[in-house]
């Protein structure tokens, strides 16, 4: 590049020309040069997004994400652990929520009824087992998918057609039944009827 070139050189000039007219149709307040820093910086914001996924700890269904307090009280005094990356610590070690529950009282307590969360983000305190609840609430108004249709629709078909056959073996049993009974041998005498010829 020479001593004299542009250091916007690289953007290329039809580019520029499409900017410079898109923003005067719009009749936007932003300058070429704001519009193209502000399209990098939301570009190079969703690349950053795109690579880091969410951290955490997974808790059998339940996820908790980074930064997320888990508070559990025992004998009047509250406990604090913190999730960070993908672990659970209480006093800088990794624990799972169990392991916690057993450090700060002893065996024989129930983590998901005993920790309480607080989601990085919220205001306040949830308890475990009912966050698992709601989440579990939310997981089923979730459309299924078409996998998940079909097997549906086939179960519901398997059973529609053992009960068809149920009820024809009902009918057909209930049939025979009946004209055994109106058979001559299992009929009284006077019950009999002459045929008129």
């Amino acid at each position: 590049m020479g001593m004299n070139a542009r250091q916007d050189d690289f953007v290329p000039p039809h580019a520029i020309h499409l900017l410079r007219t898109f923003l005067r149709q719009t009749r936007s307040t932003l300058s070429p040069q704001e519009a193209v820093t502000r399209a990098i910086n939301e570009w190079i914001e969703r690349e950053r997004s795109a690579e880091t996924s969410p951290r955490g700890y997974q808790w059998k269904q339940l996820f908790l994400p980074e930064g997320t307090d888990v508070r559990m009280v025992s004998d009047g005094k509250s406990h604090y652990a913190k999730v960070v990356g993908d672990k659970i610590l209480l006093r800088q070690h990794a624990v799972s929520p169990r392991e916690m529950t057993i450090a700060i009282a002893g065996d024989g307590r129930n983590a998901w009824r005993d920790l309480w969360l607080l989601l990085p983000g919220e205001q306040y305190w949830i308890n475990a087992a009912r966050l698992r609840a709601q989440q579990n609430k939310e997981l089923e108004k979730l459309p299924v998918s078409q996998a998940d249709a079909l097997t549906s629709a086939a179960k519901a078909m398997s059973q529609a057609l053992n009960a068809a056959v149920l009820l024809i073996e009902h009918v057909d049993y209930q049939t025979t039944t009946v004209l055994d009974r109106r058979l001559p041998k299992n009929r009284r005498k006077y019950d009999m009827l002459e045929d008129i010829h």
